[in-house]
């Protein structure tokens, strides 16, 4: 397992080196730009392990795919985020004074939902996705 979730951690970081540097510092967009490339690479993943191993991952593998990849994406998006705050210190200060104004619960919350929609996306790319790639070659 440790390959694929190594593949991901490849693919999402050369996207997420990409996606920031151009869509969100060159067409002044926003940091919700990464969702695409987030799942972008969630199924180029599914699709890596679908035509690596002819055959969809059972349940134990699923699992940990799924949360592995979880993690990795949520740690490289901290870190993504840590550095362009870092890069803005006008706007850390900005963000400390609005992460006071909401409280622990709001902000538990934000990151509850982060998790489960990172959670969705590798779901379906490991289960609805795989699938589809795998009559595609089959």
């Amino acid at each position: 397992m440790s390959h694929y979730l190594k593949y991901f951690a490849a693919v999402y970081s050369i996207t997420l080196i990409l996606l920031v540097s151009i869509l969100i510092y060159g067409l002044k967009l926003g940091i919700i730009t990464l969702l695409p490339g987030l799942i972008a690479s969630a199924f180029l993943s599914a699709r890596h392990f679908v035509k690596k191993e002819q055959r969809l991952p059972n349940n134990k593998e699923k699992n940990k795919l799924v949360w592995g990849s979880t993690v990795i994406a949520m740690s490289m998006g901290f870190v993504v985020v840590f550095i362009l705050i870092f890069m803005h210190p006008h706007a850390a200060a900005d963000i400390l004074i609005n992460i006071g104004y909401a409280g622990r619960a709001a902000n538990s919350l934000l990151v509850a939902v982060a998790i489960a929609i990172h959670g969705l996306i590798f779901h379906i790319a490991y289960n609805g996705y795989a699938r589809y790639t795998l009559n595609k070659f089959s």
